[in-house]
């Protein structure tokens, strides 16, 4: 499984022809951590997926790449020795009086919305 930049032909078996374009996914993931991050992206349905899991992989992604300080800036929370999850559910204790799940979802529309910046979720090979 890859990128897709452009549209491209794809010949499945001798009746059939696939026309791939970018946007269009493979109808199983192997690859759990893409299917995560197409997720975080809302590229599949959220009925797939638990919005509160998706935020606590977010937050370790972006403290594995290094962005932790955009989140201590936007939601005035110290993620020092925490976990993405238990960074939802501090935010939610601290922000929402407990919702964790409302923390969650503002986790993730903020970041789909851009409004932490132009965050990658990887970076490529070097």
């Amino acid at each position: 499984a890859g990128v897709t930049r452009q549209l491209q032909w794809v010949r499945i078996s001798d009746e059939i022809e696939l026309l791939d374009a970018p946007g269009v996914i493979p109808w199983r993931l192997e690859n759990q951590k893409d299917a995560v991050k197409l997720a975080i992206c809302e590229d599949i349905g959220e009925a797939a997926y638990d919005n509160q899991r998706v935020a606590a992989a977010l937050v370790d992604l972006l403290v594995e790449l290094d962005f932790d300080k955009v989140l201590q800036s936007r939601y005035e929370l110290d993620l020092i020795a925490m976990s993405g999850e238990e960074y939802v559910h501090n935010l939610g204790k601290n922000r929402y009086q407990g919702d964790t799940e409302r923390a969650a979802l503002q986790l993730l529309n903020d970041f789909r919305k851009g409004l932490m910046g132009a965050i990658p979720l990887e970076f490529p090979p070097t």
